[in-house]
């Protein structure tokens, strides 16, 4: 019966470096917040837009079921 034991390494990993962690949190959080920012300006100007239509603020809130609806 051959074994099958795989010793473990000798020489440690190096830690992983703390500055790259910090620089790809704040990419990745930036990148959601101006997401965030972008949708939140999308649906405002939906509807202030559609305030304009002859239904006035029907019209509006008809947009902001859609897109509620959308995002369940």
């Amino acid at each position: 019966m051959a074994e099958d034991y795989v010793r473990p390494p000798i020489v440690a990993l190096e830690a992983p470096s703390q500055r790259a962690a910090i620089w790809r949190f704040r990419i990745v959080m930036g990148a959601l917040l101006a997401l965030l920012v972008a949708l939140i300006a999308w649906v405002a100007h939906i509807i202030i837009t559609s305030g304009n239509d002859t239904g006035g603020t029907v019209g509006a809130l008809r947009h902001v079921h859609a897109i509620v609806t959308l995002l369940r």
